[in-house]
């Protein structure tokens, strides 16, 4: 009888701890949830403010709406992971201040299995973040660029996996590849494959213009690695030029204006921008830190969750809210400042990418780990 008791035992001290797993999942995931709904509306909010300040006669209160409405998806991702570290520590310091922590480590649950459930809660959150990440936001954040700029010059353009097309005159631009690319910190863009389809009336085709790259050098542009393609009811012609001048009303800062950053582009945007890159032997490293950052994008949570949980179990009553969430921003503050200075580093000084990225991240998980097992 002895020995089933003790298995009886045993198996219920499982189910608790199983229990205690959950109920703390739950707090942090109703936490972030709630800290990450109302910084979403802050950022808005604030980039509706100053959107509204540019507003002209073709961009107007309506417009300025619809574009940071657009632009959601994208803040909601940027912030999650500072609204994971102000969550989790609100939601499981609310447990802390009512004695619950305390009663689970009695139940028999460490400090660190404690932590790890918390985590948890954040892991579930955190793979739909990723999704919109991957899938919602850059195609957004595309499409409003594109308008924001067309509205603002009065130009059509329009944003998509296939890149930005414009209308220039009777002639639609297809510009397939507008690249970021940095020279001694100065950041500018570069227009790789396009492509112009030159109309002479009502759907007349009358010429195509394929060039490999074009830049513009303060006057006029100018196409390089150029191919044409004329069509008349005759014949079609072929001809290929070095390069070649491009007559356009298409100006520089509008499609600058209306590129993508590297950082708002998904996974598989980013893979393939660094193969076309690498493959044309052309600079890849602001687009390599920006896949890296987004590959690495669940890691950074992790540590940030992780590096919180001391200061909920160091905590007592008497520190309530307020003083978690200024533990919550300070911390995450400084953590994406590291974060960021790695990278530029990176960057900068030609060090692998990868590395500098997760350095910071692992660190911090490594000491709040530590931390917590010496507290166990």
């Amino acid at each position: 009888m002895g020995p089933a008791a003790g298995a009886v035992s045993g198996k219920g001290e499982v189910d608790l701890i199983r229990t205690i797993d959950k109920y703390i999942g739950k707090t942090a995931i109703l936490g972030i949830l709630l800290v990450w709904s109302s910084l979403t509306v802050l950022m808005m909010m604030f980039s509706i403010l100053g959107e509204l300040r540019d507003t002209t006669g073709n961009y107007g209160a309506s417009d300025v709406f619809w574009f940071v409405l657009q632009t959601g998806p994208r803040m909601a991702y940027q912030i999650f992971p500072v609204s994971a570290l102000m969550g989790s520590l609100l939601g499981i310091g609310s447990l802390a201040s009512a004695n619950e922590l305390v009663a689970f480590r009695v139940s028999g649950a460490s400090r660190l299995r404690l932590a790890i459930a918390g985590m948890a809660g954040t892991l579930i959150i955190t793979v739909p973040v990723m999704a919109i990440g991957e899938w919602v936001a850059p195609d957004a954040e595309q499409q409003a660029r594109a308008f924001r700029s067309s509205q603002l010059v009065g130009q059509v353009i329009i944003g998509g996996s296939s890149g930005m097309w414009i209308r220039d005159g009777n002639n639609i631009v297809n510009i397939r590849r507008p690249l970021l690319t940095a020279d001694r910190g100065q950041q500018s863009i570069n227009f790789q494959e396009i492509e112009i389809h030159h109309f002479g009336g009502f759907a007349e085709l009358q010429k195509i213009t394929r060039a490999e790259s074009a830049f513009f050098d303060g006057d006029q542009w100018t196409l390089e690695g150029v191919s044409i393609v004329e069509i008349s009811q005759a014949e079609v012609t072929p001809l290929k030029l070095e390069r070649t001048p491009w007559v356009s009303g298409v100006k520089p800062e509008l499609v600058e204006a209306a590129v993508t950053r590297p950082v708002y582009l998904s996974i598989r945007a980013l893979w393939d921008q660094l193969n076309y890159l690498q493959s044309n032997g052309l600079d890849d490293r602001i687009y390599l830190s920006a896949f890296w950052e987004k590959v690495l994008y669940p890691l950074a949570i992790i540590a940030l969750v992780m590096a919180g949980m001391p200061f909920v179990f160091g905590s007592s009553r008497q520190h309530n809210h307020g003083f978690r969430l200024f533990i919550g921003m300070t911390l995450g503050g400084v953590f994406m400042l590291i974060n960021s200075a790695a990278q530029n580093l990176a960057t900068a000084y030609s060090l692998p990418v990868a590395l500098s990225t997760a350095m910071p991240s692992a660190v911090l998980m490594v000491i709040a780990v530590t931390i917590l097992r010496r507290s166990a």
